[in-house]
């Protein structure tokens, strides 16, 4: 459950006051703040704008946001030192107390093609991380007897991430086996100065910011797991995957795809051929996500 206080310091007043006095935290997946536009919120399964007595769908009584509030956000999530946090700002994200991940637009600085930071932040969008501790069971109760190649595909914000995160814990708790969690944007094991923010299981280890190849080099290399938990393939991804199958390393990855048909249509959808043992896709969004099963796939190699 969210602890309420780790947004304090990165909300303006008058949200964190309409958040603690209207919202039932466990249903709040969003709180976007856009520089001269009203405060939208993505919660209940829905996107609403916020007002100083709830929510509504409705902008009129939304309360609004200004390019200071902006900045107080990036300020409040670096403890107002940008400097110490530059690296995750360049890759546009900052990730506070808890998991809760602040989503940074604005304009990128960039020297020789290298980009060094953001700055003149136009919106924040803080995503706030749910444990759902069991929610993989409804999709593969007996997936974890053995290390299997699984990818999980669904629309953005379909529940990926929340069943990523329980398929990670039950390779390590209940299947006994060591699972690295290559979480680039520092949202699966919710990490914050190297202490996961969520029950990942008890043997499992994270590396947080590198590249997908980095980590799994180093993963090949040194770390030795089983099983490697990691969010988003793109493009030469699947044949990073692709090496760690060869190596005798399960894959439990995500995708994102409206529809099965969708998926088939994107170019790594041929690149991952032969190397994934089950196809799993999600549909829904918030509270209706990850309970929501179109349908599964297998293809047993």
């Amino acid at each position: 459950m969210l602890d309420l206080q780790t947004l304090k310091p990165i909300l303006p007043q008058e949200v964190f006051a309409s958040i603690e006095e209207n919202l039932d935290t466990d249903k709040l997946r969003e709180v976007r703040l856009r520089a001269g536009r009203p405060v939208a919120v993505w919660y209940n399964g829905e996107e609403c704008f916020l007002t100083r007595s709830g929510v509504s769908r409705s902008s009129e009584r939304a309360i609004a946001c200004g390019a200071d509030d902006v900045r107080s956000s990036v300020m409040g999530a670096s403890e107002h030192s940008v400097y110490a946090y530059n690296d995750d700002i360049g890759r546009g994200f900052i990730t506070v107390g808890g998991g809760v991940r602040l989503g940074i637009c604005g304009e990128v600085v960039t020297d020789s093609g290298r980009i060094l930071t953001v700055k003149n932040y136009s919106s924040v969008n803080i995503r706030i991380p749910h444990e759902i501790l069991g929610i993989s069971r409804c999709i593969m109760p007996d997936i974890i007897s053995k290390a299997m190649n699984i990818l999980v595909i669904s629309p953005p914000g379909g529940g990926k991430t929340t069943v990523l995160r329980d398929l990670a814990r039950r390779f390590s708790d209940e299947g006994g086996f060591n699972v690295l969690i290559v979480d680039e944007r520092a949202e699966i094991a919710c990490c914050r100065r190297g202490v996961p923010g969520t029950d990942i299981g008890k043997r499992t280890d994270v590396i947080t910011g590198g590249s997908k190849r980095h980590a799994f080099e180093c993963a090949v290399r040194a770390v030795r797991p089983d099983v490697i938990v990691t969010d988003e393939l793109f493009g030469d991804d699947a044949d990073i995957v692709a090496e760690a199958a060869g190596c005798g390393i399960a894959t439990v990855a995500s995708a994102h795809a409206s529809s099965p048909e969708n998926f088939a249509g994107r170019k790594i959808c041929g690149r991952l051929e032969g190397i994934f043992d089950i196809y799993c896709f999600l549909r829904g969004f918030g509270e209706k996500t990850t309970a929501e099963l179109l349908t599964e796939l297998s293809a047993r190699r």
